[in-house]
């Protein structure tokens, strides 16, 4: 009994993977068209994304947390939204370098890019309520800094970072959710799901 509580306080975070983002779609020319270049960036959820962050809300519905962590990207933020309003109105906390894995952040740089302003950022998520300005810069210590607000937290964030923490390059379908427990100095990934539970990998 002793063991198995010691287990259970072990920092956890699921993080699930934004949902389909518009640029991945048959309308990417027509949103390209229409968006300055310099946020293109930052494409937003489609439908059918936000389809897939409700069903991710059903497989998540079983664990507990009191809040979400989420990267400043306008598909993250809508996946989180939907995660919200899936969950009980969970609060939501925007982390800037929970963005800094996403390929295009790599490539430019976390303050290089216009982000959406805040007041937007809040009509997109309405149940923001705080931005984690304090956190870190880099993804991993970011996430980090989210472990020690909660020991159980819920972070939207991109593909690339399931894959930075877990060390390899897996595949990752919209939405799907990844377990990581601190170890050590490290996070070591435990599961990995599709957004409709189903397990993909599990590592005991």
């Amino acid at each position: 009994m002793a063991a198995h509580a010691q287990a259970a306080q072990k920092p956890t975070l699921f993080i699930v993977r934004h949902g389909e983002r518009v640029d991945e779609t048959s309308h990417k020319a027509a949103w390209k068209a229409q968006t300055p270049a310099n946020r293109r960036f930052d494409p937003p959820l489609t439908e059918q994304g936000a389809t897939q962050a409700r069903t991710a809300a059903e497989f998540l519905r079983s664990q507990c947390f009191d809040r979400i962590y989420a990267s400043p990207c306008a598909r993250t933020l809508a996946t989180a939204k939907e995660l919200s309003e899936a969950l009980g109105d969970l609060p939501v906390t925007v982390v800037p370098a929970l963005a800094a894995c996403a390929a295009a952040v790599k490539k430019r740089g976390l303050e290089n890019l216009p982000f959406l302003a805040p007041t937007e950022m809040a009509r997109m998520c309405p149940r923001i309520d705080s931005f984690g300005e304090s956190a870190p810069k880099s993804f991993e210590a970011a996430c980090a800094w989210v472990s020690q607000q909660t020991p159980q937290a819920l972070v939207v964030s991109h593909r690339e970072g399931i894959r930075d923490l877990a060390h390899e390059k897996l595949k990752l379908p919209y939405c799907a959710v990844g377990v990581f427990e601190k170890g050590g100095e490290d996070w070591v990934l435990k599961a990995l799901h599709r957004n409709t539970g189903e397990l993909l990998v599990s590592r005991g």
